[in-house]
């Protein structure tokens, strides 16, 4: 084989395997799938994975390296942001991968509803169902996720402050709960909390994420 051929096509793969570095760890899939809800800086990403600022600081020169986000200056603060719109969409695909190819991921996905006990709702009809004035569709992700995009007609109602408001919710509305999606879980926990309470619930474990760059349809 060419030498110069060779050295082309190895180089290549090189490179692209930068990409699969950034991605071999699971707290960078879910640094990941936290950056395509929005950018966050590393203090909100710490928060929000569990991670000390540390650890989380060096699981992100590590996806920088991998040119898979990027850095903006906000005030004082470093935000942190996917690298581009493909990068959303290779997350998302992954996750699609890894429901279609991995008995594990659909076995425990499967688990989780059971023990819950609610509702199931697909993206396609959440969003369709929003439109009727009997339904709520209510965004449990934090306010600056919500306010950087979410699901049409969606009303914000972080989980931080659920627990405190859930029971102002008007019980004359079917309630659609949503957060960040399959990987998150936060949908069951307070669809099962308001249908406790006598709520009509659905749980949507779909995202913004998922709605915006039209990747999946299906519970």
């Amino acid at each position: 084989m060419d030498t110069k051929m060779t050295d082309y096509k190895n180089s290549l793969y090189k490179e692209l395997s930068r990409l699969t570095k950034g991605l071999g760890s699971e707290k960078r899939l879910e640094i990941l799938n936290l950056l395509t809800q929005g950018p966050k800086p590393v203090e909100g990403i710490s928060l929000a994975t569990g991670l000390s600022v540390a650890n989380t600081s060096r699981h992100l020169q590590v996806l920088k390296e991998s040119n898979l986000v990027v850095t903006s200056r906000q005030g004082n603060f470093i935000r942190y942001s996917l690298a581009s719109a493909k990068v959303a969409q290779l997350i998302l695909f992954l996750f699609d991968i890894g429901e279609e190819q991995l008995a594990e991921v659909r076995t425990i996905e499967a688990e989780y509803d059971r023990e819950a006990g609610v509702n199931q709702i697909s993206l396609q009809e959440a969003v369709e169902l929003s439109e009727q004035p009997d339904v709520l569709l209510l965004d449990l992700r934090p306010v600056e996720e919500f306010e950087a995009g979410h699901l049409p007609r969606a009303v914000s109602l972080p989980m931080a402050d659920f627990h405190q408001k859930k029971t102002q919710l008007p019980k004359d509305r079917t309630i659609i709960v949503y957060c960040r999606g399959r990987q998150c879980g936060y949908a069951n926990v307070a669809a099962q909390d308001l249908q406790s309470l006598g709520y009509p619930t659905f749980s949507l474990n779909r995202s913004f994420a998922d709605w915006k760059w039209g990747k999946r349809e299906e519970c």
